[in-house]
């Protein structure tokens, strides 16, 4: 299961934009979603490497270590899986549907993004590459992604889960305006650990304007 990721180590660079500042225009909702900085895509298996090369990150070791890889090859039986999961069972509430996160400027794979089955709801999970933290692209990825996945799967809402002492990645999901519910303890990446759980509900969402707004 996927689960919010990755602490970022360097300095904020430049000012952190606001979600309305995120979007450019499209044509609809379906994929690949196309921000400011970034498009939100589904993996193809020549992103095998890439997935290896992010896998190997410090933090990867830290706060995903169920995403480490021992070497490529298990990266691509890992992304493998995920790809068939678009069209069976094709749906967060069932399986898992995680996204590939490029930026548009180098087009270089930098992360991902995706939803996955938790009780009876659905739980989102990203991380950002070491190079690319510390820009708000994190909080980018997550604010068009729960608003698509809000629409495209009729969710009501949408559970953002991180371990208690991972500061950066609760401080994303509050910048893309999910809300605090509980503090817990629960089974998080292997472990026993004390977890703090939010949620993005559609009004909510929509509040942030849709996908392809330049208001």
């Amino acid at each position: 299961m996927l689960r919010a990721g990755f602490i970022r180590k360097g300095r904020s660079r430049g000012q952190i934009r606001t979600p309305l500042q995120w979007f450019v225009a499209l044509s609809s909702q379906r994929l690949p979603l196309e921000t400011a900085l970034l498009s939100i895509r589904e993996f193809v298996p020549e992103d095998a490497r890439d997935i290896f090369r992010l896998s190997t990150e410090e933090g990867y070791r830290t706060w995903l270590p169920s995403q480490v890889y021992r070497d490529e090859s298990q990266a691509r039986s890992v992304l493998e899986f995920l790809i068939s999961k678009y069209s069976d069972p094709g749906n967060p509430r069932l399986g898992p549907y995680v996204l590939a996160i490029e930026h548009r400027m180098d087009r270089t794979l930098i992360g991902h993004v995706g939803f996955s089955p938790f009780d009876d709801d659905v739980e989102i999970g990203f991380a950002i590459g070491e190079r690319y933290q510390g820009r708000g692209l994190a909080t980018e990825a997550v604010v068009a992604a729960s608003q698509w996945a809000l629409e495209t799967f009729a969710l009501e809402r949408i559970l953002g889960i991180a371990s208690a002492v991972n500061i950066a990645s609760k401080r994303t999901l509050i910048r893309a305006r999910f809300a605090h519910e509980k503090d817990c303890l629960m089974p998080f990446q292997g472990t026993e650990q004390a977890v703090t759980m939010y949620a993005l509900d559609r009004d909510r969402s929509s509040s942030q304007g849709r996908v392809g707004s330049t208001s």
